[in-house]
């Protein structure tokens, strides 16, 4: 990665990230850290591609930003003190009993 430069940067999900390393791993083999962080990856993705769009769709309607969605669908929170700690920043939205009922029907 040294001299590399980032051309661009977009939030992804856990199940997104699996998707890629797991086509990147079919192509070749992947070193240690590849490995762990798929490893990582297929323990704790909690949704399959295509959940994950139709739970983006949901929040994005709720004008949600793509950073929370993110953080949103990797940890599926189940109730308000879960919805604390990715609006621990600023104060809870008023539609946090939407996003709860949300993430039930997807987990």
């Amino acid at each position: 990665m040294i001299g590399n430069e980032l051309i661009s940067q977009k939030y992804i999900t856990l199940s997104s990230a699996e998707e890629l390393m797991s086509n990147k791993s079919s192509d070749d083999e992947l070193s240690y850290e590849n490995g762990c962080a798929l490893d990582y990856l297929q323990r704790f993705a909690k949704l399959n591609a295509e959940d994950v769009e139709k739970l983006t769709e949901e929040l994005k309607k709720l004008e949600l930003d793509e950073k929370t969605i993110v953080k949103i669908i990797d940890i599926l929170p189940e109730d308000n003190e879960d919805l604390k700690l990715i609006f621990y920043k600023s104060d809870i939205p008023k539609c946090s009993e939407d996003i709860l009922d949300l993430c039930a029907k997807f987990r």
